[in-house]
């Protein structure tokens, strides 16, 4: 009868140990992988930009557009593969430059427009 009471004893302990690991890990296990459903949007939304991107939209509006889809990408790493996330990167980088030439080229313009008038003016001061 011992060794009957001895081996439900130890059969007992170990389902608990099993139990309470599997319980455990359960607990400590990372967040399960993007599912089907949860990249729906974000893939819309890219598909949506591919679909309505034109060279016919002023350039403000394309760069809306494309900085809208970039971050759907990158912000949903797990629905798109590593080629589209550097696409995406890629591409918030040119809009970025793109911004920075146009600032760069306006105060280009403000300045030329500024020597002009003041050369017409034979004054410097306006500058």
């Amino acid at each position: 009868m011992t060794s009957a009471a001895r081996v439900l004893g130890i059969t007992a302990a170990a389902v608990l140990l099993v139990g309470g690991g599997f319980a455990a890990g359960r607990l400590t296990a990372p967040a399960t992988p993007a599912k089907a459903a949860d990249c729906s949007e974000p893939r819309k939304l890219y598909q949506n930009f591919i679909d309505n991107s034109s060279t016919n939209q002023d350039a403000d509006q394309q760069r809306y557009d494309g900085r809208m889809a970039a971050n759907a990408i990158l912000q949903n790493p797990d629905c798109f593969t590593s080629t589209d996330r550097a696409a995406a990167q890629t591409l918030l980088d040119t809009i970025d430059q793109g911004v920075q030439q146009d600032a760069i080229d306006g105060l280009r313009d403000d300045m030329e427009q500024c020597v002009e008038d003041a050369t017409d003016a034979y004054s410097w001061s306006n500058c």
